[in-house]
C-alpha cells in the first residue's frame, strides 16, 4: 500500500472519529430587550440585580448559583432567599435601581452572568459590554402582561436547564387565576380598581399595559386607569374623574400622613392599604404572582363593596325595561279603553 494511500485511510478515520464525538449543545435564550444570548455551559457563578429575580432562582432551586445579588434580595425573606444567601457568602452589589448597582463589586465577582431588570437597568448594558459581562435582561417590573412574567420564569429555567418547573408554576397559575375569577365574578365582577403603587412621589399608578393591569383584567375586574398606559403619575383631580369604585395603595412610604395629605380620604371612596407581605405580592413579577389573585379577592372582601356590575347589573336593567313595557301597555290599554267607552 502506498504512503498516500495509507495516509488517506488515516485521515478518513480521523474524519468519521472526530464526526463521532458528542458536541454539548449550547445554551441560546433571547432577553427582554430582543438579544440573543449564547453560553456555552451552565452559568455556575450568577449575579441577580432584583429581588423577583432572585426569587426565580428560589424557585427553581438555584441560589446556590448566586455569588451576587441586590440589597433588597439580600434581605428578602420570601422562600428563605435571605438565609440562603447569606449562608453562601453573596456579596452585596447595590440598591435595585441602576444608579445605585456597585458596578466595581460586579467586577471582582467576575460572573458568568448577570440577570437584571429591563426597565431599572438597561442604562447599564454598555458598561457591563465594554467589560465583556454577559447580561441578561428580563422583562421584571416593566412586564405588560402575565406572559412577561412567565417569559422571564422560562429564560431563567433555559439557562438552568429548568422548564419542568416553569411548567409547573404556569399551571399553579392559571389555576389560582381561574378559582378566583369565579369568586370575583360572583360577587364583584366590573368593579373599577384603582392600583396606586406609590404614593411617596405624587400619585402613581397601574395603567394599562402591566401586569397588574392584566391580573385585573383576568380576575373579571375593571382597571379605573384603563385609559392611562404604563406606570404614571397622575393629580387628584384626574383620579376623580377616574371615578374608581375602590382604591388599594400598595405603599405610603415612611411618613404616617401621606395617605391623608394626598388627598384621597376626601373621596368618599372605600381605601384599602396593603400591608408589606401584599404589597410585595403585588409589586415583584415573579413567583409571588401567583399570590395575587388572592390579595385581590381579600381587598374587594375588606372594602364592603356589595355593588355588582355584572349580571345583577344586566338583571336590573332587565327589571326597569319590564317595569317600562307593562305601563306602556297599560296605558295603551286605558287611551284605547276610553275610545271605545265614548263610541
Amino acid at each position: 500500500m502506498s504512503k498516500q494511500i495509507k495516509y488517506g485511510y488515516i485521515i478518513i478515520l480521523a474524519l468519521l472519529i472526530v464526526a463521532n464525538i458528542p458536541v454539548k449543545a449550547g445554551i441560546v435564550v433571547q432577553d427582554a430587550t430582543g438579544r440573543t444570548i449564547s453560553l456555552s455551559e451552565t452559568p455556575s457563578k450568577i449575579v441577580s440585580l432584583s429581588p423577583s429575580i432572585t426569587e426565580i432562582l428560589a424557585y427553581l432551586d438555584e441560589l446556590d448559583r448566586v455569588v451576587g445579588a441586590d440589597s433588597i434580595s439580600l434581605s428578602d425573606t420570601w422562600f428563605n432567599v435571605s438565609s440562603i444567601l447569606k449562608t453562601h457568602g453573596v456579596i452585596d452589589v447595590g440598591g435595585y435601581w441602576w444608579s445605585t448597582v456597585k458596578a466595581e463589586e460586579i467586577l471582582r465577582i467576575n460572573p458568568d452572568i448577570v440577570l437584571a431588570d429591563k426597565g431599572a437597568h438597561v442604562p447599564l448594558l454598555d458598561f457591563f459590554k465594554n467589560y465583556n459581562i454577559t447580561v441578561v435582561y428580563l422583562a421584571g417590573g416593566s412586564s405588560k402582561s402575565i406572559q412577561d412574567v412567565l417569559s422571564d420564569f422560562y429564560t431563567i429555567a433555559t439557562l438552568l436547564n429548568k422548564t419542568s418547573l416553569a411548567d409547573d408554576f404556569t399551571i399553579k397559575l392559571e389555576s389560582e387565576l381561574g378559582k378566583y375569577r369565579d369568586l370575583i365574578t360572583s360577587k364583584y365582577k366590573g368593579v373599577k380598581v384603582l392600583i396606586i403603587v406609590d404614593l411617596t412621589s405624587g400619585i402613581w399608578v397601574a395603567g394599562k399595559g402591566t401586569y397588574i393591569d392584566d391580573i385585573l383584567e383576568r380576575l373579571g375586574l375593571s382597571n379605573a386607569c384603563s385609559n392611562i398606559y404604563s406606570w404614571s403619575s397622575i393629580s387628584l383631580e384626574k383620579v376623580i374623574e377616574l371615578d374608581p369604585d375602590i382604591i388599594v395603595v400598595t405603599y405610603i412610604g415612611p411618613n404616617s400622613n401621606t395617605l391623608k395629605e394626598s388627598g384621597l380620604t376626601n373621596l368618599g371612596k372605600p381605601i384599602i392599604v396593603l400591608n408589606q407581605t401584599e404589597t410585595d405580592i403585588i409589586s415583584r413579577p415573579g413567583p409571588l404572582i401567583i399570590y395575587a389573585p388572592q390579595v385581590i379577592y381579600n381587598v374587594l372582601t375588606r372594602s364592603n363593596i356589595t355593588r355588582v356590575t355584572g349580571s345583577e347589573g344586566s338583571s336590573t336593567y332587565s327589571v326597569m325595561v319590564i317595569i317600562v313595557l307593562v305601563a306602556s301597555v297599560a296605558l295603551i290599554t286605558i287611551v284605547l279603553a276610553k275610545r271605545y267607552w265614548r263610541k
